[in-house]
């Protein structure tokens, strides 16, 4: 949760309003208590469309319509004013996470958890759908985990079947990738009844089975041609469920089940009966019936410390308005001296909240006392003289030092080790820098875990990493919850961007900007006029951005192209390559990992086929070589990644690395390199008062820096890299090896 700003009203009504749960186009959504003490999520419209009849008339929908529904499933509303001056309306206040931040977090749920999910959220259709009404937007951002069950929230766009005021010619009404084929199709609105919310639970099942959406991700346009064309991605659906899933996922609809009858088929029971949800037959499924035990541990402790930090917020005295008119925070409230107040400092002058919703999670005695442990100076708030004379900084590293991708991860830490090295030699320095490694092993529950054991120090104002997409996922909702800011120079997914997290500062072109570069290779070097690509579903989301995005580019500028998806299952190429040189293909681009990559060059060394084949940095690997053999020979790779052992810009680096580490600098070691010496730049350049991991943040969102690899600049509100044509490459396989060719062309020549 954020503070309330100054020009948010104190009160609404007769309720409190205490922070900002999040904000849109739309409105502002707060977390605000009743005269009655309860918390409620409590739902603004923003001036400019309160004044749109029309709009108006859409919210009065949504509070009628919400009130139309009485289900146990369903977050209840509680109190509404669509006719107010700033219409609003608020619902009972849910601690827990969305279904979506917590499969991030913490991975898939077990098949136990995903019944009573599927069970509850049916029953919650079911009496959605015997009102007369369709929800419509049915996905694990509108599910929020508690304690006894999920509950079903945001009636916005929910209709009754025949009501198609919200769809128009060219319009698509809800979420890609989670409506059903139906909905997918433009102004066809007529045919959305309540079959398609079915689409969509099984959808999110199937999200919260596997951690990905059955479609897939990407860009808009393939999201609905897959999910009216393709058949799902079910892979790793545990078996029980799979008939059930399936049978949601049907592309007619009248072939899915109805809300009741699929809440039967979950549990076994009758979906109205007072047994267990998940409580089936035989001894396998005892103890499912209990309701405070449907989720894993660490969701129930994490819903837990939620309630107890909502039961903690204090009463906030009015806001008054800046005399002065210019914006400044100065005018919050002064709270009282607390325990984490350290000896002989005025108390803090804003609202901290206890309580994190999203994507921020704060507790009492974990997190909380990691952010206030760094004091007003930036250093560590023991109130000793030592400390306050000879600062310390901590720079953390978050890798994979001992997995699949170490290789990585110590190129990353001897890049960083070495920045960091060279600083505390200068004679003139205000602070001394350290350096505090966590290894996740590429496990993204273990990095969970690495990034709560950085966070806990409370000297670390930054963090390098972590080395994979799965990881960074997994672990940014803790560094966010404590506004750390994590640099991430090896991750690439867009996923990464849509978490919305404050403290990220994404240090590469994600992975959706590489095909630019790999379409101004085929065209300008290779001379491609027809370009082969292959989505290799085993690569999942990494193959979907890689192909999508490519394809989009070629056909955007008329350009032939013949993509084709590859089974996670299938390791024979051979029908694939035939159907690329069936359609003409005189190149290939494999969108997928190093292992899969070996098979496809294997096959194309076989039928001595002449044309380009590349890839992205998926396939920059020793084990792509190793496997592939000569077959390897002539695959030309682009990846945000320089070799500074051969590079003329990185001389000076590649000498005092091999000085240091007695080697040359592995791939990712500058990038490391270039982001640690950034991050020391920005925090020698803030007052001494204000070398806070928040003002970090801040600081490097708003930074330029010109490194070794690239320059450097982000997006203030993303904290994505503005892209400006450097800090990607080219590699060729030449002699068995990857040799190093420059600069990748990001246009094509004139």
């Amino acid at each position: 949760m954020e503070p309330l700003r100054t020009a948010d009203p104190a009160k609404m009504a007769d309720y409190r309003l205490l922070g900002r749960l999040g904000a849109g186009g739309m409105g502002v959504v707060y977390l605000a208590r009743s005269s009655g003490g309860s918390l409620v999520a409590l739902k603004v419209i923003q001036a400019e469309y309160a004044e749109d009849a029309g709009f108006r008339e859409r919210f009065r929908r949504e509070v009628d319509t919400a009130r139309l529904i009485t289900s146990p499933w369903v977050v209840p509303l509680v109190d509404a004013d669509p006719d107010a001056v700033a219409p609003w309306l608020a619902t009972e206040f849910v601690p827990g996470p969305s279904l979506g931040e917590a499969v991030a977090a913490h991975g898939p749920l077990p098949a136990a958890s995903l019944r009573v999910l599927g069970t509850r959220l049916a029953e919650a259709l079911r009496d959605i759908h015997a009102a007369g009404l369709v929800h419509r937007d049915v996905k694990p951002g509108n599910v929020l985990l508690a304690l006894d069950g999920p509950r079903l929230i945001d009636f916005g766009i929910a209709r009754a079947p025949e009501d198609t005021t919200l769809t128009a010619t060219g319009v698509v009404v809800g979420t890609p990738g989670f409506l059903p084929p139906e909905q997918a199709e433009p102004g066809d609105g007529q045919r959305v009844g309540t079959a398609g919310d079915i689409f969509s639970l099984g959808c999110v099942l199937a999200y919260a089975a596997t951690a990905r959406p059955p479609f897939g991700t990407g860009a808009i346009d393939a999201l609905l041609y897959r999910t009216v064309h393709d058949a799902p991605d079910l892979a790793g659906l545990p078996e029980e469920l799979a008939d059930v899933v399936t049978g949601c996922l049907e592309k007619d609809p009248g072939q899915r089940p109805g809300a009741e009858d699929l809440a039967e088929a979950l549990t076994g029971t009758s979906p109205t009966g007072t047994s267990g949800a998940g409580a089936g037959e035989g001894e396998e499924d005892e103890g499912e019936g209990d309701e405070a035990a449907w989720l894993p541990e660490p969701l129930i402790r994490l819903i837990a410390e939620r309630s107890a930090a909502g039961l903690a917020l204090p009463g906030v005295d009015d806001t008054a308005i800046d005399p002065a008119g210019d914006g400044v925070e100065a005018a919050d409230t002064v709270a009282a001296p607390s325990p984490t107040t350290p000896p002989g400092r005025p108390a803090t002058r804003r609202r901290f909240l206890l309580l994190a919703a999203g994507a921020a999670t704060l507790t009492a005695a974990g997190s909380l006392a990691a952010w206030a442990g760094l004091s007003d100076d930036g250093e560590e708030g023991d109130g000793s003289d030592a400390a306050a004379s000879t600062p310390v900084y901590t720079i953390g590293l978050h890798a994979d030092l001992t997995g699949d991708q170490k290789a990585v991860g110590r190129a990353q830490e001897k890049g960083l080790r070495l920045a960091v090295e060279q600083f505390n030699a200068r004679k003139e320095k205000r602070f001394t820098l350290a350096v505090k490694t966590a290894d996740d092993a590429g496990n993204p529950d273990r990095a969970v875990t690495a990034a709560k054991r950085l966070v806990a120090d409370r000297s670390v104002v930054a963090v390098v990493g972590p080395t994979t997409d799965a990881t960074a996922q997994a672990a940014l909702a803790t560094y966010d919850g404590a506004l750390l800011p994590v640099l991430a120079v090896s991750p690439g997914a867009s996923v990464l961007q849509v978490l919305g997290a404050r403290s990220l500062l994404h240090a590469r072109p994600l992975d959706t900007i590489l095909p630019f570069y790999l379409s101004a290779y085929l065209r300008d070097t290779a001379k491609s006029r027809t370009v082969g690509i292959v989505d290799d579903r085993a690569a999942d989301t990494y193959a979907q951005e890689i192909s999508s995005t490519l394809s989009g580019i070629l056909r955007d500028e008329r350009r032939p192209a013949v993509p084709k998806v590859v089974s996670a299952l299938r390791t024979d190429f051979g029908p694939t390559l035939d159907a690329l040189l069936d359609g003409g293909a005189d190149s290939v681009v494999f969108a997928g990992y190093h292992e899969r990559a070996a098979l496809l060059a294997r096959e194309l060394k076989d039928r001595d086929f002449p044309g380009a084949r590349t890839a992205a940095q998926g396939v920059l690997d020793d084990r792509f070589l190793s496997a592939a053999g000569d077959a390897a020979e002539g695959w030309v790779i682009v990846a945000p990644a320089m070799d500074a052992a051969t590079a003329p810009e990185a001389k000076v680096f590649a000498a005092a690395h091999r000085k240091r580490f007695g080697a040359a600098p592995e791939p990712y070691a500058a990038e490391a390199y270039d982001v640690a010496r950034m991050t020391v730049r920005t925090l020698s350049g803030l007052p001494a008062g204000r070398r806070t991991r928040k003002e970090l943040t801040t600081a490097l969102r708003s930074a330029t820096y010109k490194g070794i690899t690239k320059n450097f600049a982000f997006d203030k509100e993303k904290g994505t890299l503005v892209i400006d044509g450097t800090g990607v490459y080219l590699w060729k396989v030449s002699g068995g090896r990857f040799t190093y060719q420059g600069a990748a062309p990001f246009q094509v020549a004139t």
